[in-house]
C-alpha cells in the first residue's frame, strides 16, 4: 500500500498529518517543481455527501482572501485517481496556537509579548473577514496557525474555512458549525444539547469564540468548564448562559457543585497588572450574552486597538533598587501611564 498521494503540481505523504477534521486532513507536502514545503488538505466521503454549493464555499472564501494574517492559498487542484479536489497552502512550521498553549512552559497561558501579538494578528485577521462580509463559524486555537518568517519572527494566521461562509453584518444563518467549547451559547443549545430551539445567528457569534480563544491564550485555560468537562453539558450551557455580565470565567470543581464565578484574570495569568485592567473589560464584552450588550465588531477592533496600542517601559528607581513596570497608551490625544512595580531586591 502506498502512502504517496500526488495531484499536478504537489506531492505528500500520508503519514505526514498536521491535522484531521470531521471532513478532511492537512499533511505536509512539497512543490514537484521546486520542492516547496507546503500543507495540503485533502476532503474524506462525508465532505463529499454535503451538498455542492457547501463544497466549494470554502474554495470560494480562500479566493477571495488576501491578507498576511490569512494562511495563504497556493492552488486549488484534482488529486490524481479522481479522489477530488485538494487545497495547497502555505505550511506554517510553528504549528497551531492550541498545541502551542499545550506546552507545558505554556500551562499558565502565554508571555505579555506573545499574547499581545496573537491578539493583533487575530484581530487583523479577523478584520479582513469581515471587509469582505465574512464570517469564519469555528475560531479556535486549533484554528490559528504560528509562521515563521525568514527573519525568525512570528505571523499568527487564521486558518480552516470549511465552515466560513459569506454573511452581511444584519443578516443571519441557521446551519450549525463550530467546536463546542468555543460555541457561542445559543449555537451551543442547538448543535450540542440539540434543543428544538428557532434561532438565527449573526455574525457576532464569532466575538463569542474570539472571547473564549483569548482567555484559553491568555490563562492556559478554558473559561467556563462545568464538572466532568463534556460529559456534563447541561451544566456547560447553565454558566455560559446564567453568568452575569462582566463575569469571564466559571468554573464547577465537584460533582453538581456550585460555580465559581470570577471577574478577573487568574493569578496565574502572566499578562502585567496593567495590561489585565485593558483586557478583562475586552473579554467581558466578548463572553456577553445579553443581546442588547452584545458588542459590534467596530467595538471591538477599536477597543483591540486601546490594547495593542499599550508599550511596555522598564524604569529602575535607585532610592528604592525597585523595576517598575510602566504601561504607556495611546487613548485620542490623551498619554496614559499605569505604573506597575514588577520586582523589590
Amino acid at each position: 500500500m502506498s502512502f504517496l498521494r500526488g495531484s499536478e503540481n504537489y506531492v505528500w505523504c500520508t503519514t505526514s498529518v498536521l491535522g484531521k477534521g470531521a471532513t478532511g486532513a492537512v499533511f505536509q507536502g512539497v512543490n514537484k517543481n521546486n520542492g516547496e514545503p507546503v500543507a495540503v488538505k485533502t476532503f474524506n466521503q462525508l465532505s463529499h455527501m454535503r451538498p455542492h454549493d457547501v463544497q466549494m464555499r470554502e474554495f470560494e472564501v480562500l479566493k477571495k482572501v488576501k491578507h498576511e494574517n490569512i494562511v495563504k492559498l497556493l492552488a486549488i487542484e484534482e488529486e490524481q485517481e479522481g479522489r477530488g479536489k485538494v487545497i495547497v497552502m502555505e505550511l506554517c512550521t510553528g504549528g497551531s496556537l492550541f498545541n502551542i498553549l499545550d506546552d507545558p512552559e505554556n500551562t499558565y497561558g502565554l508571555q505579555e509579548h506573545e499574547f499581545l501579538l496573537v491578539l493583533e494578528h487575530l484581530t487583523a485577521g479577523m478584520k479582513h473577514l469581515r471587509d469582505n462580509n465574512l464570517v469564519h463559524r469555528d475560531l479556535k486555537p486549533g484554528n490559528i496557525m504560528k509562521y515563521i518568517n525568514e527573519d525568525g519572527t512570528t505571523t499568527y494566521k487564521l486558518t480552516d474555512f470549511g465552515a466560513a461562509r459569506e454573511l452581511q453584518e444584519e443578516e443571519q444563518f441557521v446551519s450549525l458549525y463550530g467546536t463546542e467549547e468555543y460555541l457561542h451559547p445559543d449555537m451551543y443549545e442547538r448543535a450540542v444539547l440539540r434543543k428544538p430551539v428557532g434561532k438565527s445567528f449573526g455574525a457576532t457569534v464569532d466575538l463569542w469564540s474570539i472571547g473564549v480563544t483569548l482567555y484559553h491564550v491568555a490563562t492556559g485555560q478554558l473559561p467556563f468548564r462545568p464538572y466532568g468537562g463534556r460529559r456534563n453539558k447541561e451544566t456547560m450551557f447553565y454558566i455560559t448562559t446564567k453568568k452575569a455580565s462582566g463575569v469571564i470565567s466559571g468554573t464547577q470543581t465537584t460533582e453538581n457543585g456550585p460555580i465559581d464565578w470570577a471577574r478577573d484574570l487568574p493569578s496565574h495569568c502572566q499578562l502585567s497588572v496593567g495590561l489585565r485592567k485593558l483586557v478583562t473589560p475586552l473579554l467581558a464584552g466578548l463572553l456577553e450574552v445579553d443581546p442588547h450588550r452584545i458588542w459590534s465588531f467596530d467595538r471591538f477592533f477599536s477597543e483591540v486597538q486601546v490594547v495593542t496600542s499599550t508599550k511596555p517601559m522598564h524604569i529602575f528607581h535607585v532610592n528604592k533598587a525597585t523595576s517598575i513596570k510602566v504601561s504607556h497608551f495611546v487613548i485620542g490625544y490623551l498619554t496614559m501611564f499605569d505604573f506597575v512595580i514588577c520586582n523589590s531586591n
